[in-house]
């Protein structure tokens, strides 16, 4: 007797797509997490490396290149590995990443040995430079507009209290021993299990003529990515203004307890989960006007900081500072996102990637030449605030000229 049951061809069931849900969201949202970690795990630890390491030449310039040199390795290697992605696939860039920032750090642990532990770090700086750009691109790739803002959102939240539980980790491991500190990046093993378990390869959505987006056989687009580029690096070298500098200017105005410091610098990160709210709130005005928002944030900021008469004064601008910080790295993403078609969103979100960590090392420079320009460090951030203002003033103007170019069209 013939089976009455029925089966689909093989063909039928390759052609059935997998849709992404909150397990692949959730994995990425923590994923996006493991490059800030390399940084921020030991930034608490630096004392105790500088007292093992004291016998290597110039310890205090090699040893705090132990902490960057991750986000070298970004800056250079990003675009890279954003052309890989879309050459070879998302998925086995992201595993291979995930184990190769594993084993970068974890060496320290292992190895009682400097250059071992430099070697360790650029392994790790591979590794980050994979998993910021596909983490990012598959946001991309697996989610729809409205899906995509929610996760970044999140993934701002969450990025926050991770940070703040990874250094508090972080202090408490070095407590036990200098090397104590690197068994965090053992947190990638379980990421990198889910990874395999989970997260698939992504197929492109099929939209009609997008605005700004290539067609499938086209070039990359240079121009667009150029653009993403240089408004990443304003913005980015703005963003590190404050990160970077604020325990110094608090110093400088009477703060000498580093206990108190680093209380007075926790204080207005409270802004950043809180503008990665306002982030998603304010996604329905669009791109530009999140960007003109984070240019009057920094403006109030920023001048706040440099007119302050103390460091109270200094802190409550401190957190619109990180208010404004909280939105505007998942606009960037947002943005960046939304300017490159699939086959080109591996290396646009590569040159994105690259760019925001370039602007790490690009900004103390700036700021520096500035500081000695304006005579003192508070006086630099005043300037940096009234450049935002311009910067807020030049976005307005242009998001007003947008919005009467598109009613003058007709039919509109």
């Amino acid at each position: 007797m013939r089976s009455t049951s029925t089966r689909r061809p093989a063909s039928a069931v390759s052609t059935v797509k997998r849709e992404a849900d909150w397990r692949q969201g959730w994995i990425l949202v923590i994923s996006g997490f493991l490059p800030v970690m390399a940084i921020i795990a030991l930034a608490p630890t630096l004392p105790t490396l500088l007292g093992h390491f004291r016998d290597v030449p110039n310890p205090a310039l090699m040893v705090p290149l132990l902490i960057t040199a991750p986000s070298a390795c970004i800056a250079l290697l990003a675009p890279g590995a954003g052309a890989i992605a879309d050459r070879f696939g998302r998925r086995p860039l992201l595993l291979w990443s995930m184990a190769f920032y594993a084993a970068g750090g974890l060496v320290p642990f292992a190895i009682d040995n400097f250059w071992a532990v430099v070697a360790g770090r650029v392994v790790i700086g591979i590794g980050e430079a994979g998993v910021l750009t596909v983490v990012n691109t598959l946001l991309a790739d697996y989610f729809e507009e409205e899906a995509r803002h929610r996760w970044l959102m999140l993934q701002g939240v969450v990025g926050s209290v991770l940070g703040t539980l990874t250094i508090a980790s972080s202090g408490f491991l070095a407590a036990q021993g200098w090397q104590w500190p690197f068994l965090v990046y053992a947190v990638a093993l379980p990421i990198l299990l889910a990874s395999l378990a989970f997260l698939f390869e992504p197929e492109p959505r099929r939209k009609q003529g997008h605005p700004g987006q290539a067609s499938t056989a086209s070039p990359f687009p240079y121009a667009i990515a150029f653009m993403v580029a240089g408004v990443t690096v304003l913005l980015s070298t703005i963003y590190y203004v404050q990160v970077i500098n604020f325990s110094v200017l608090l110093k400088e105005l009477g703060v000498a307890d580093p206990q108190k410091i680093g209380l007075s610098m926790a204080i207005p990160s409270i802004g950043v989960p809180l503008g990665a709210i306002v982030f998603k709130l304010t996604t329905r005005y669009g791109a530009g006007a999140q960007i003109g928002l984070v240019f009057l944030g920094y403006a109030i900021g920023l001048s706040g900081i440099g007119l302050a008469p103390d460091y109270q004064v200094a802190l409550a601008f401190a957190f619109i500072q990180q208010l404004a910080n909280g939105i505007i790295v998942p606009a960037l993403i947002s943005w960046a996102q939304s300017k490159f078609s699939f086959e080109h969103r591996g290396r646009g979100m590569g040159w994105w990637a690259s760019s925001f960590f370039a602007a790490q090392f690009l900004s103390p420079a700036v700021v520096n030449l500035m500081r000695g320009s304006v005579g003192n460090l508070q006086g630099a951030f005043l300037a940096f605030g009234l450049i935002s203002a311009a910067c807020a003033v030049v976005a307005c103007l242009l998001r007003v000229r947008a919005g009467r170019a598109v009613h003058a069209q007709p039919g509109v």
